[in-house]
């Protein structure tokens, strides 16, 4: 079975796809899209738990669903494809044995991994980024100490293994080190502008389209207040990282 693997990035409209993929579950199936349960923590939820599975998080509980149990709820399945989203599959970057982990369960059931990443630009990416941190996961540095550090290393770590890359050259070169599966890199900046995020990822899953017009009109969910940044810093900061990380050539590679 191909495995569809939505892995991020954050503030990529993740939490509007995951909802989105639980709630047209019955919807998809008809289409041949199998929506699996385990590894979710609600209704609305991502497969979270099993990237923490995967990089031993502590937030993980088998009772929502292990790396086993999605692989034999894959196996009971009769669809030709299948769909699974969580942003903490972002982390396994840098984690090349949990990332090796993973394709080997996969290749030795049968499954067929197929990675697929959004980015946005890198200066409205750092902004959304700093918010969701700053204000529900404790990051205390100011944005400009946030932002050199990304601009030293073209990402930013917190809470040991939460890597946020905004080198997405590098993010690729380090996935496809390890990842035999395919990795489809898309512009969120795009998809929004274009025809919607939701039927742009619909489109990459082979959803038909009467499924992507739906997702035109889906909710977007988990907008949130920008942080208080100074106007300089983030005039300042936002020209250098555009200027750092300017896209340098094709990354997706084309899903056959």
């Amino acid at each position: 079975m191909r495995l569809y693997i939505h892995i991020g990035t954050h503030k990529t409209g993740t939490t509007s796809i995951q909802a989105f993929l639980r709630k047209q579950a019955d919807i998809l199936g008809a289409a041949g899209i199998y929506v699996p349960t385990a590894g979710v923590l609600d209704e609305q939820s991502g497969h979270h738990n099993i990237g923490w599975g995967l990089r031993g998080e502590p937030r993980f509980d088998p009772v929502h669903g292990t790396l086993q149990d999605l692989i034999a709820e894959l196996g009971q399945s009769t669809a030709d494809a299948a769909v699974i989203s969580s942003e903490d599959f972002e982390y396994l970057v840098d984690n090349p044995a949990a990332l090796l982990c993973l394709e080997q369960a996969l290749a030795e059931a049968g499954h067929e991994p197929y990675y697929i990443l959004f980015t946005r630009r890198a200066d409205t990416y750092a902004v959304s980024l700093y918010g969701e941190l700053r204000q529900h996961h404790g990051l205390t540095a100011r944005f400009r100490d946030f932002t050199a550090e990304i601009l030293r290393n073209g990402k930013f770590v917190m809470h040991h293994d939460w890597t946020f890359y905004l080198d997405i050259d590098a993010f690729a070169r380090n996935w496809r080190r390890t990842a035999r599966g395919p990795l489809h890199i898309c512009s969120y900046d795009a998809a929004v502008d274009g025809k919607g995020l939701l039927p742009t990822f619909l489109s990459l899953i082979g959803a038909p389209d009467q499924v992507g017009q739906i997702g035109q009109n889906a909710e977007i969910l988990n907008i949130r207040r920008s942080a208080d940044i100074g106007r300089m810093d983030r005039i300042i900061a936002g020209w250098r990282l555009r200027y750092r990380f300017r896209p340098k050539g094709v990354l997706a590679e084309q899903m056959p």
